[in-house]
């Protein structure tokens, strides 16, 4: 189907400028864009945020991300409330801006991405300049199953480009993020940020800490499961369930400590069922029947038999011959 301009159905038309074709367009998101279309429709009028959001039907937090996107490209002008006069004595120096990073070919420690004060143009000439940033950006959006905002935008470019963090590793990162539901580039980026910098630095790396962190969240699940908890553990908690999978217990063991914890106290501590685990992991006990046969309290009549037991010693038999000797 082939589309002509009908003249007629415009009306009354604004302008848009070609920069917002040729530079930006493949950058901004939907949202991005219908910003962009009605501060224009209303160019010379002041608008805020709520107002734009209202008409857009969008959110003020997607308003505020697209003011921001466009306040960074040469097509507006933020304009500041006029400060009041100080005098030239006591005028405080204009703050510096921070030079931005330079690129390195390796880096053994990274920083956020937070930190790159990178504009749209910056971000768009990256992508011009590699292919390989070309289908990150790609990728990352399929993943994500969504336009990627311009923090984001930002965030990929300062670890592919300026801490040389491969594609490769972000991209299976940011993967693990989606399985576990924080599909956020910048929650990626804080698990990247943090690997790297203790060392995890390649796929093989990343993947085995990814692995590690399924499994123990898979254990912990395990654990709430067999708690029936309905909310995930304290900080505190957690502590007590990474040392029993560090003490390789068996969850069924576990289960059982769980069990007792509740016939005693009839309510769920963890402490009091740490100590039952621990009793049990010193005494050698590895499964329930350990327990059933082995962890059973002595009777009555063991106690009495053990108090009147007769101690031994290598003088056992001389003893029991002098008290043979008294006897008439």
């Amino acid at each position: 189907m082939n589309l002509t301009v009908h003249i007629p159905g415009f009306g009354q038309m604004f302008g848009v400028p070609n920069a917002v074709v040729d530079q930006y367009l493949k950058l901004a998101t939907p949202s991005q864009l219908k910003v962009l279309l009605y501060l224009l429709r209303n160019n010379g009028q002041t608008v805020d945020h709520s107002e734009i959001a209202k008409a857009l039907a969008i959110s003020e937090e997607l308003v505020e991300e697209a003011a921001l996107f466009w306040s960074q490209t040469d097509l507006f002008a933020v304009t500041e409330p006029a400060a009041e006069s100080v005098p030239a004595e006591t005028a405080a120096e204009p703050e510096q801006k921070p030079a931005k990073a330079p690129r390195t070919n390796h880096v053994s420690a990274v920083s956020s991405g937070k930190s790159g004060d990178l504009t749209p143009l910056e971000i768009a000439s990256a992508i011009e300049a590699s292919d390989d940033l070309k289908t990150l950006f790609r990728m990352s959006e399929q993943q994500l199953g969504r336009p990627l905002r311009h923090v984001e935008q930002k965030a990929l470019v300062w670890m592919h480009d300026y801490n040389n963090i491969g594609s490769d590793i972000i991209l299976t990162v940011l993967l693990y993020c989606k399985s576990i539901d924080k599909s956020s580039v910048s929650y990626a980026e804080s698990i990247i940020t943090s690997w790297w910098n203790d060392g995890i630095q390649t796929l093989p790396q990343v993947t085995d800490a990814i692995n590690e962190m399924e499994h123990r969240r898979s254990f912990t699940g395990h654990i709430q499961k067999a708690f029936e908890m309905h909310r995930k553990p304290t900080p505190k908690q957690q502590e007590y369930i990474d040392l029993w999978q560090d003490r390789k217990i068996p969850l069924d063991l576990i289960t059982y400590a769980y069990e007792k914890t509740l016939e005693s106290i009839d309510k769920l501590s963890f402490p009091y069922l740490d100590s039952i685990l621990t009793r049990w992991m010193n005494a050698g006990y590895r499964t329930r029947t350990d327990v059933d046969t082995k962890d059973r309290p002595e009777t009555g009549d063991k106690k009495a038999a053990a108090k009147n037991a007769v101690p031994k010693s290598d003088n056992a038999e001389a003893y029991q011959s002098f008290i043979r000797n008294l006897e008439p």
